[in-house]
């Protein structure tokens, strides 16, 4: 343990943080500027895929809802209609985001356009990467309290936190992964405060509570669930090196848990309820164990050597003083060391037991896929690690059986790392390429910054001024990530955003045949990429019936999967494809042309709603899919129904259906008949949708297996369709109630633990 009576004075303290959280603030800007330049020749922005197909797009759809006073709970615009509050990246109650909504809205004067919120997004990730450090230096800080080189410390874990591998790798362009990562630091800074003190102070666990419903409600809850074992286990860890009770334990993971879902319900509920009805649900166990190869691991030394991204890498430096402190003080590297060698096993996933005894035994693992995104716990605890590591590092005593001690550790380290980039340069020299000069690029300069680390922190105990010390340390982790990140990140490219995102002339010319046909309810559209259905939807009307989100209706994903594209259109009432094709399959018109695109409207599509009076029972759906591909199935008047409706219809009937109201989450109807006919929608039937007929509750009909129908009697009737759903409500008013009850609890709490007096505990414990 490092001697803590040279402790830098409070107010010396005070500098040095407020100077530390300056030079963050700096360093984020330094990493992030070319993003943030007003210098069109110097901008740059996100590459387009993950980032722009799913977060701009469904940001842009929240904020035009928004701005009109709207929650949205209805997408029309992809996939044929989908809950758009339930898809958990939506992050629809997000406070970050909900600030990010208000701003662009602001900005805009209305609802921002997609390069608008492209650029308003991009400003959120780059928020998030600076909190993040600022979190992890703040948590470091209380963890090291009392150390001469805490802020060191602190200021070493926030770097390689916030610019490792792993958060600057894919987790700015999966946004909502980010977002769910970074508030583990305060939900640890929590379980500190709460276990520092020979009493326990409860209100600290409310803290890791309210940082565990952020993760929620970002939208990733694989990430969560992580962030939500990691902070568990780590509580028990510091009740048992305590020796407190285990009701401590218990009553803290209660409260923290409590808390986090309680204020999380209005996302929790909705999702899981979605969850269920998704792709996801029938994947098996082969499916979701997919992760890291095992050689991946190299990648901890020699960064971008396998693949595009290096989510292990923290470092070369770093790891250096992680091995340090696992070989000095390993008491101090105690629960850190155990949970990073539990999330490298879980991250090659079916590769390695571990993940069978978690599938198996843990809820919620065997729910998710990509087992790689264990690599978030591996990035934390490799930066918690080499924190503390550099603390002991530059406190110890070097005397002249350490250094050999550690010049021998590094050649034994040094020597198959040569070896391999030897290797590597023999196979660039035999048969050159562009990958092998690359590769052999990387090694060197991992080689390079492992010797130049290893000799500065041989000498480092040389430096007079002892905090000139903790600073060459951390600059040299600075220099080394920032570095590394020039060479092999391919997350931004030369463009600015403005230029991003522009409607395309075939998206234009939708909206302006939609525009001229005068119909209420935007016809639907098959061909619009991505999930820019949605981004361009409430100006162009680009009801799009497909869609890249990762979760999508089991159902809808069935029907979509039809080789019968007439039918599919049918189904989806679909007038407008984009196609290369000159001709489709059955009659239509090309109303415009781009590039090797046409735009072909259908002479006779089928209407959003439509009387249909013949109804076929099949109760199992992958027969009445097979029904449905069919070309001789007599669709244009027959609707597929489970079960029987148990009324009698006649064999023709007469009538009209007019469209009164469409708006995302409430659609009315007029109906005429002269006999009892089934309302025919092509509306995906999804709980929460409820309808009324004259005003009593009707019960809709699940059609076609993924569209909506319900029984009209004769005569004239108004039908109204709203998305109501209960999961929704009662989500809402449990977060209500868990934000009160938090806000009263937190009250409470912190006014009894400023009553109490009593020693904290030593520095740099772990």
């Amino acid at each position: 343990m490092p001697d803590t009576s040279s402790a830098p004075p409070s107010r010396k303290g005070l500098i040095l943080d407020l100077a530390a959280v300056i030079t963050l603030i700096l360093l984020a800007y330094l990493f992030w500027w070319r993003l943030l330049t007003p210098e069109r020749i110097n901008q740059q922005s996100l590459i387009e895929g993950d980032f722009s197909g799913q977060f701009v797009s469904f940001a842009t759809y929240q904020a035009a809802r928004m701005s009109q006073g709207q929650i949205p709970l209805w997408n029309p615009y992809n996939l044929g209609g989908h809950p758009f509050l339930a898809d958990t990246q939506a992050a629809v109650f997000y406070p970050p985001r909900l600030i990010t909504i208000a701003l662009a809205n602001l900005s805009s004067g209305g609802a921002p356009t997609p390069p608008m919120m492209y650029d308003w997004l991009q400003r959120e990730m780059i928020a998030h990467s600076l909190l993040s450090s600022l979190l992890m230096y703040l948590f470091m800080r209380r963890l090291t309290k009392g150390a001469f080189y805490s802020p060191a410390a602190g200021m070493i874990g926030a770097i390689i936190f916030a610019y490792g591998g792993f958060m600057t790798g894919y987790p700015p362009l999966q946004l909502a992964l980010m977002e769910a990562c970074i508030w583990l630091p305060l939900a640890m800074l929590g379980i500190v405060e709460a276990t520092r003190h020979p009493a326990v102070r409860w209100g600290w666990f409310g803290v890791s509570g309210i940082a565990l419903a952020l993760s929620l409600l970002a939208g990733h809850p694989q990430t969560a669930l992580l962030f939500a074992y990691l902070t568990i286990g780590y509580l028990g860890w510091r009740v048992y090196t305590q020796r407190r009770p285990f009701l401590a334990f218990v009553i803290g993971t209660l409260l923290m848990v409590g808390i986090g879902a309680g204020i999380a319900a209005v996302q929790l509920l909705p999702s899981w309820e979605y969850l269920r009805l998704t792709t996801r649900e029938g994947l098996s166990f082969v499916e979701k164990g997919n992760g890291f190869p095992l050689y991946d691991v190299l990648q901890m030394v020699f960064p971008g050597l396998f693949s595009q991204w290096s989510p292990l890498y923290i470092s070369v430096i770093g790891l250096m003083l992680a091995g340090y402190l696992c070989w000095k003080h390993p008491n101090a590297a105690g629960y850190w060391f155990l949970a990073l060698i539990a999330a490298l096993g879980l991250s090659f996933g079916a590769r390695s037991i571990l993940y069978d005894i978690f599938y198996n035994f843990l809820p919620g693992f065997n729910l998710f896929r990509e087992q790689e995104r264990s690599a978030y716990l591996i990035a934390f605890c490799g930066a918690v690690l080499a924190g503390m590591g550099a603390n002991y590092f530059l406190e110890d005593t070097w005397d002249e059986d350490l250094k050999r001690n550690y010049k021998v550790a590094f050649g034994g380290v040094i020597a198959p790392a040569l070896g391999i980039g030897f290797t590597v340069f023999a196979n660039w020299i035999t048969e050159p390429s562009s990958e092998s000069a690359q590769r052999f690029g990387l090694i060197a300069f991992s080689l390079f910054a492992a010797v130049l680390a290893a000799i500065t922190l041989i000498s480092v105990d040389n430096f007079r001024r002892l905090f000139a010390r903790g600073a060459v340390v951390t600059a040299l982790v600075a220099i080394e990530l920032f570095s590394f990140s020039r060479m092999v990140n391919p997350n931004m490219e030369s463009v600015p955003t403005q230029d991003r995102l522009a409607p395309s002339e075939m998206v234009r010319a939708v909206g302006k045949q939609q525009t001229s046909s005068l119909t209420l309810a935007p016809w639907r559209v098959d061909g619009v990429p991505e999930n820019y259905g949605t981004a361009y939807g409430p100006q162009f009307s680009t009801a799009d019936i497909r869609g890249t989100s990762p979760l999508r209706l089991a159902s809808v994903d069935k029907l979509l999967r039809l080789n019968n594209p007439a039918r599919l259109w049918e189904v989806f009432a679909v007038k407008y494809v984009i196609s290369p094709n000159l001709e489709l399959p059955v009659p239509s018109s090309i109303v415009a042309e781009a590039g090797d695109l046409r735009l072909h409207a259908l002479d006779q599509p089928r209407p959003l709603a439509r009387l249909v009076s013949k109804v076929w029972v099949e109760a199992d759906d992958a027969a009445a899919l097979g029904f449905l591909n069919e070309p001789a199935f007599d669709s244009a008047n027959t609707v597929i129904l489970p079960a029987d409706p148990g009324v009698n219809f006649a064999p023709q009937i007469q009538g009209a259906v007019e469209l009164i109201r469409f708006d995302p989450e409430r659609i009315e109807l007029k109906t005429q008949t002269d006999g009892s006919a089934i309302l025919n929608l092509s509306l995906v039937y999804y709980p929460g949708w409820e309808a009324t007929l004259d005003g009593a509750p009707a019960a809709l009909l699940r059609a076609d297996t993924a569209m909506s129908a319900l029984v009209v009697p004769a005569g004239e009737h108004t039908v109204v369709l709203r998305f109501e759903p209960p999961s929704y409500t009662m989500g809402m008013l449990l977060s209500l109630m868990g934000i009160v009850i938090t806000g009263g609890f937190l009250g409470v709490a912190f006014f009894i633990d400023r009553r109490k007096t009593a020693p904290a505990e030593p520095a740099a414990q772990g």
